[in-house]
């Protein structure tokens, strides 16, 4: 499959547990494990989306890291990853970089754990991208922090794909940590 995809993690447009709109703060686990998840589903760039600006401070003090010659001597793997991992404020700058690149905005595809009116299976959304052979519209998956993506946001939503589910069902237990759901969602729409 030859569609440009691109992954935003918002800490913004996103709510607590009360169902408030709030901003949450960046993991260094979520840097990292998703970076790799990321370069190994060929992904062409990784948001960290926060207007909080010491955030921005301790991501590009813990990605600088990885930039020294000890680091790319010793963790190659690892500073390829982190290479795909961006730094904005806001969504716009998310798709204001994807059309500089790509030449036009993404389509922009919402994951959620609670289940979403007329959600998209996988299985349809991963058919629909591969027999479109000419498609160049680049795809954004968003994934949320806190607990989920706010209704505010979704004024910028193109599709809304289906939660992951273990065994359990509807009915079970559903509550992945956001590396987890990445990986599972990625490798659901371009595993081999």
């Amino acid at each position: 499959m030859s569609v440009p995809v691109y992954i935003a993690l918002l800490h913004t447009h996103v709510t607590n547990r009360n169902g408030a709109q709030v901003t949450t703060a960046v993991t260094n686990m979520d840097i990292h494990d998703i970076a790799r998840s990321a370069r190994t589903y060929n992904a062409k760039g990784y948001f960290l989306v926060t207007p909080i600006l010491d955030q921005h401070e301790l991501v590009e003090r813990i990605l600088g890291h990885w930039k020294t010659e000890k680091s790319k001597a010793y963790h190659p793997d690892r500073v390829e990853a982190v290479s795909l991992v961006r730094m904005v404020k806001t969504f716009d700058e998310v798709k204001a970089a994807i059309l500089a690149e790509q030449g036009e905005l993404p389509e922009v595809v919402l994951t959620d754990a609670r289940p979403i009116p007329n959600s998209m299976s996988y299985g349809d959304y991963r058919r629909e991208l591969s027999e479109a052979k000419d498609r160049k519209k680049p795809v954004l998956l968003v994934f949320g922090t806190g607990w989920g993506i706010s209704d505010s946001f979704y004024p910028e939503v193109h599709r809304i794909l289906a939660p992951v589910y273990g065994p359990g069902g509807k009915e079970g237990y559903n509550h992945l940590s956001v590396r987890s759901a990445v990986a599972i969602i990625l490798d659901r729409l371009f595993g081999i």
